[in-house]
């Protein structure tokens, strides 16, 4: 461990409860900034923690990395670009070689990926949301399980379901086949599931309300333009972070450092930064964990299954569809919105040690579930990023033989379910299929949770193994990625870790 800055305290100058948001650069260089618990990192796993940290009354302090661009996502890009370019290799030099700054400033690439902006991701996700299922907790051949199940992580599902403003948290074929007045398809080994849309005025996690306010109206410190250069640690404690502002130059350029100083720390940066800044601080990695098992749901967006002979009625392709009876869309008051997929039952997945997929009723395109892969992995690149001139990113996405047998299978188990009900589907091969597939923004794994530390980063409350302080929060933690869109599920554990954080901070 060791001392950077000199130890002059830099109190917030308001009360606690008064409304604001910061800029690093307005704090004076080497000061320290003093607080209860800090977050780095602004998207839907950062933001849900601070709201509920704060609302139980502890002294949050949530520090972004990007400048103030007033939720103009696309301004942002530029110095995403500097920021988080590296290496990117593996299945990504043939199919998406821009991985690390995707979107940027004119990108032709349909894939969008990372952001660095104030509400993170959030900015541009379509708030598809369902709970993981309960295979995904388990272990079985080619998929570690985790040291909780689905069980521990219902009542939590309710309260997310309750903070995303969505229709319940009933996601059963029965039921909104109920409320649509259609009619749950039932298709031999797979089951129907059932997603809701999130609201578009509850999407970005920066500008949404809470309770009625902003988190940027919450009694929360947020500061903005305030980038995690090094976490300090020793003897199982990290006592402070090394942090640094940028000037308001184009290209930007370092302005001034300052530490922040808290009880406890969460790091919510996504997958691929969570893994990049504790490697950058030689953080949690004492068995060589740290980065890998990267994973996320490969999608093919082209014309992969074809529907050549129809097999739903009319009742049950609107339910697909989240169509009311008259064909138009069901919606509720919230902007709510309901689709349905496709996927491999438990016992499927069971039988022919395989990943979860969606089906589309229609047919189209193919996603699935990634195996864990150790050497799918997030590591230091040689080169340096031109702002803070530290060690930039490196990522190889791998897939596995349980990959192309996860396409292989459950194919031909869904071609085998559709004649069962008369119909008729045909596919494109593997190695086309492979081809084309990019990443779809869902980043997984890299941090991933263990009970054992040697087989991975964090514990069962998403406490770093070897860290008594820092916890980190988001889908670097799955053990496995399921095939529901993650962040749903990233914002229930993080309302589940800022209960554990109240409880163990104490009075």
């Amino acid at each position: 461990m060791r001392n950077v800055l000199p130890q002059a305290i830099f109190q917030p100058p308001a009360l606690i409860g008064t409304p604001m948001i910061r800029n690093g650069k307005d704090i004076p260089n080497g000061s320290v900034v003093s607080t209860e618990v800090c977050i780095i990192g602004s998207g839907p796993a950062g933001i849900t923690a601070a709201y509920c940290l704060q609302k139980a009354g502890r002294k949050v302090t949530l520090i972004e990395g990007s400048r103030d661009y007033n939720n103009n996502r696309d301004a942002s890009w530029p110095d995403k670009v500097l920021l988080y370019n590296g290496l990117a290799d593996g299945l990504f030099a043939t199919n998406e070689p821009d991985f690390l700054i995707l979107p940027y400033v004119n990108h032709t690439s349909p894939a969008w990926e990372r952001e660095r902006i104030f509400g993170g991701t959030s900015t541009h996700w379509g708030g598809q949301s369902r709970p993981l299922d309960p295979i995904t907790f388990e272990k079985r051949p080619g998929f570690p399980g985790w040291p909780i199940k689905r069980a521990d992580l219902d009542p939590y599902y309710a309260q997310a379901a309750a903070l995303c403003k969505l229709h319940g948290d009933d996601f059963s074929a029965d039921s909104w086949a109920a409320t649509l007045r259609a009619e749950a398809p039932h298709l031999a080994g797979f089951d129907t599931e059932m997603y809701q849309f999130i609201g578009g005025n509850y999407l970005n996690f920066a500008t949404r309300t809470f309770d009625g306010q902003t988190i940027g109206q919450s009694p929360v410190d947020v500061i903005l333009n305030a980038s995690l250069l090094d976490i300090d640690h020793g003897n199982g404690v990290v006592s402070g972070l090394r942090v640094a502002s940028m000037d308001d130059a184009t290209p930007p350029q370092k302005a001034t450092e300052f530490t922040v100083k808290a009880d406890v720390y969460v790091l919510a940066c996504g997958a691929v930064a969570n893994a990049r800044q504790l490697l950058l601080s030689n953080a949690g990695n004492e068995h060589d964990q740290v980065g890998r098992y990267f994973m996320c749901h490969p999608l093919a967006t082209g014309q992969v299954v074809t529907i050549t002979k129809p097999y739903l009625t009319n009742a049950e392709s609107r339910l697909m569809g989240g169509q009311m009876a008259n064909g138009r869309p069901w919606t509720d008051s919230n902007g709510v919105k309901v689709t349905g997929r496709f996927s491999p039952s438990a016992e499927q997945q069971r039988n022919h040690a395989i990943g979860s997929c969606w089906f589309w009723s229609g047919g189209g395109g193919y996603y699935f579930e990634m195996a864990p892969n150790p050497d799918s992995r997030v590591r230091l690149a040689d080169t340096l990023d031109p702002v803070f001139g530290q060690r930039q990113t490196h990522i190889t996405w791998e897939l596995s033989p349980r990959d192309e047998a996860t396409y292989n299978q459950s194919t031909q188990l869904f071609k085998t379910a559709v004649n069962q009900r008369k119909g008729d589907v045909a596919f494109a091969s593997w190695q086309s299929v492979k081809s084309q597939l990019v990443d779809n923004g869902h980043h997984i794994g890299t941090t991933r949770m263990s009970a054992d530390p040697t087989q991975g980063v964090v514990d069962a409350n998403l406490k770093v193994h070897s860290l008594d302080n820092l916890y980190i929060a988001g889908s670097s933690v799955f053990a496995a990625a399921g095939i529901s869109n993650p962040t749903f599920t990233i914002i229930t554990l993080s309302i589940r870790l800022a209960e554990h954080l109240n409880h163990a901070l104490g009075s």
